[in-house]
């Protein structure tokens, strides 16, 4: 009995994460379509037909430079610990997460969980590990927030600050600046509130999280350096979508490039599809478009920076992701 419902509930998730792709394509293509119907379909092959080769190297690089970023910060926080540990044995931990996180629409948990049995097997202790957890989920957040309300600034300066912009903004801002809070509270050994408790998930992860260290949880200056690691990653990110402009023979100015990247990357969060599959295009090709792009250089650009940051990490992030779930 209790077999076969695991097996119902399989079947379910399944299904759901296979509505969430199929949904997600859907929007890339009609993006696609909306292009051609435009009729800059003609525009569109001939700016990717003459990408300039150096700039896509250089969009490359910066796309591995997330990843060192991003396994910086993990070394960073075991360092905290005592433990030392090379860079390079954290960075395969980047693209194991990533994967997991855009297959599995969890809100991060899968990839999350999937770190916190890689540093496990890697000797770190179940308290350093969780606080691990508890620094990356709070310094992400509040780079978040920083880089978005300065998205925001840049898009209100040029003149685009609409409601469609600002209400999913404010709808995220909250809730951005409550998982912080809560997970302070945690980390201190103080109960959530029930309702949080009771969510799918989130009342298992917040009791696990009760067991991280207090002392590099709450440690201000790390949190603050492993903040500024996670700006670099969002500037690293906007910088790769800069360059694919630049590929395609367009000079737009970095400041609303940026801006246009985190709006985009807002609506990918608030998407109910894995990686924002198809919502995140279509948001970067209007934001892009708000900035003086056309259309069509906004879908290359876009479809260049999504080849490099989403499409080509999944071969290495799948065969590392089996790597450490085989462990």
């Amino acid at each position: 009995m209790v077999n076969s419902e695991r097996k119902t509930d399989g079947k379910k998730k399944a299904g759901t994460r296979w509505i969430s792709w199929v949904f997600g394509l859907a929007m890339l293509v009609a993006v696609a379509l909306f292009v051609a119907y435009r009729s800059e379909e003609q525009e569109f092959a001939r700016l990717v037909a003459h990408a300039q080769p150096a700039w896509l190297l250089l969009g490359f690089l910066l796309q591995l430079g997330t990843y060192i970023a991003d396994a910086r910060i993990w070394q960073r926080i075991i360092v905290r610990a005592g433990i030392s540990r090379p860079l390079w044995s954290y960075m395969g931990l980047g693209l194991a997460k990533l994967f997991m996180d855009q297959v599995v629409p969890s809100g991060g948990m899968s990839g999350t969980l999937l770190v916190v049995s890689a540093l496990d097997r890697r000797g770190i202790p179940r308290g350093t590990s969780m606080a691990a957890i508890v620094v990356d989920l709070v310094s992400y957040y509040a780079a978040y927030v920083a880089a978005l309300a300065i998205a925001l600034g840049v898009v209100w300066i040029h003149g685009d600050l609409t409601l469609f912009i600002i209400l999913p903004a404010a709808i995220f801002a909250p809730v951005a600046a409550g998982i912080p809070a809560v997970l302070g509270l945690v980390s201190r050994g103080r109960t959530p509130p029930q309702w949080i408790q009771r969510l799918p998930i989130v009342g298992s992860g917040l009791r696990a999280l009760a067991e991280a260290t207090p002392d590099i949880a709450h440690d201000g200056p790390l949190i603050a350096r492993c903040m500024g690691l996670q700006v670099a990653i969002f500037l690293l990110d906007a910088g790769t979508l800069w360059t694919m402009l630049y590929a395609l023979g367009l000079s737009v100015h970095p400041a609303q490039v940026f801006a246009s990247f985190m709006l985009s990357t807002l609506a990918r969060t608030l998407g109910p599809v894995p990686g924002g599959l198809g919502i995140f295009d279509a948001a970067s090709v209007a934001t892009l478009k708000l900035m003086g792009v056309p259309i069509a250089a906004g879908l290359a650009a876009t479809l260049l920076f999504r080849g490099f940051s989403y499409w080509l990490p999944m071969v290495p992030g799948i065969l590392l992701a089996r790597r450490e779930t085989k462990q």
